[in-house]
């Protein structure tokens, strides 16, 4: 389940974010959430040592007029979209954006100019053609020669990268108590990825790397309508790995 937001300022007609601006996002949706959810901080799903927040959101999009001194001057409206397999999650954050007077975002005051909710769609089919929404991130931690660790981002050409969206969207699964979710088919291919689509996010002093791009997913429908909801990859609650439907 999603639902696309869009923001006007209340005092301008241009709304201006830092150019890394993740964080403050995540800090918008967690206030609206909070005052339903007031642990959802903390809460979450868990399968095994693992806890997913069970949501997932897109980049910032709208006009962007200039980018200038690390800021990106948007003309309003901006809009963005979250999506969750939640419906308590997802009805508590349009409850929370549709009643709140003042919307803040990095600095800014905002105001709710339009919301729509929409469900996942039919894919029966089994197969589902997709664009980022936001960049998908895949990683190890390895040690280098020296003991140190050492985050390493994979590449979508990788078959690690294939292979850890596939393990972690049935982790997803397992915690959302989806039955025989280790045997169910998902199966993640890159169809275009140039070098302009890899972005780089700094996320509270961390460098994070992902992938724009688009992707195929085929297998079991209701796998395929859980990388929609909840995201691909790491980090979806942090804004990374979220997907609309092309075909």
């Amino acid at each position: 389940m999603r639902i696309d937001v869009a923001m006007v300022p209340k005092e301008s007609e241009k709304v201006v974010v830092p150019i890394h601006y993740n964080k403050a996002l995540q800090g918008l949706i967690y206030a609206q959430l909070r005052k339903k959810i007031p642990t959802i901080h903390q809460s979450g799903w868990q399968s095994g040592s693992r806890v997913f927040r069970m949501f997932v959101y897109s980049r910032l999009m709208g006009r962007i007029e200039k980018m200038r001194e690390r800021q990106i001057y948007f003309l309003a409206p901006v809009r963005f979209s979250v999506a969750s397999p939640s419906t308590d999650l997802i009805e508590a954050l349009a409850e929370g954006f549709l009643k709140a007077p003042v919307l803040h975002l990095a600095g800014t005051s905002l105001e709710l100019d339009k919301l729509s909710v929409s469900k996942a769609p039919d894919l029966s089919r089994g197969r589902m053609l997709c664009r980022a929404l936001s960049p998908v991130t895949v990683y190890s931690t390895v040690m280098t020669a020296d003991g140190k660790k050492k985050t390493y981002y994979y590449h979508p050409a990788e078959r690690e990268f294939r292979m850890q969206v596939e393990n972690n969207l049935r982790k997803k699964a397992q915690a959302l108590g989806i039955t025989d979710y280790s045997s169910r088919a998902i199966r993640l291919e890159s169809v275009r990825t140039r070098a302009r689509d890899q972005k780089v996010v700094f996320y509270d002093r961390t460098v994070i790397k992902g992938w724009m791009g688009n992707f195929e997913l085929s297998g079991d429908p209701e796998m395929l309508t859980l990388a929609l909801d909840a995201g691909i990859g790491a980090k979806n609650s942090q804004g990374f790995g979220m997907l609309k439907l092309i075909e």
